[in-house]
């Protein structure tokens, strides 16, 4: 299943990662492509908001490669929640990325947001949520979120019912 947002601002495209974040849970993978500035840290900002975590802990880790954001759950899940904010970018090659400690962020307790998926292809297993960001206008964006197995599809088809909202 793939649904598809138009964006036309900045709060829009973290109110659409926060629909997402509101659907997620420990062990989920979000695996989001687009040029610079496509919005890729914005969404995930809005997935933060969506977990429950302060969006303004959320930076684009272009430097740190992995950014690990902890806090309190409320509502669905008892406990905390964590966020691995990887950003691929900068890395080179398969050696690059197993040294980064990327493997390590797939974690049973924790969501997994990557942005720059798609330097990678083929290192994403179902299930995950791929989320694609395009400049479609000065400040427009179109968002493509294409299920890869069925935990996923059951996101989408939460985000295609809101958009007809």
């Amino acid at each position: 299943m793939t649904v598809q947002i138009v964006s036309r601002s900045e709060d829009q495209t973290r109110a659409v990662g926060e629909r997402i974040g509101r659907g997620l849970a420990g062990g989920d993978v979000i695996a989001l492509e687009g040029g610079l500035g496509a919005g890729k840290t914005c969404l995930t900002q809005g997935i933060a908001r969506g977990l429950g975590l302060p969006e303004r802990d959320v930076v684009s880790p272009t430097y740190t490669l992995i950014h690990e954001i902890r806090g309190q759950r409320t509502g669905k899940s008892p406990g905390g929640v964590r966020l691995f904010h990887v950003d691929l970018y900068r890395i080179g090659d398969a050696d690059d990325l197993e040294n980064t400690g990327f493997f390590e962020a797939f974690d049973d307790d924790a969501v997994t947001v990557v942005e720059w998926a798609d330097r990678f292809p083929g290192v994403f297993e179902a299930p995950y949520l791929q989320v694609v960001l395009e400049h479609t206008g000065e400040t427009e964006r179109t968002i493509r979120c294409v299920a890869h197995g069925h935990r996923y599809r059951a996101l989408t088809d939460l985000l295609a019912e809101s958009e007809r909202a």
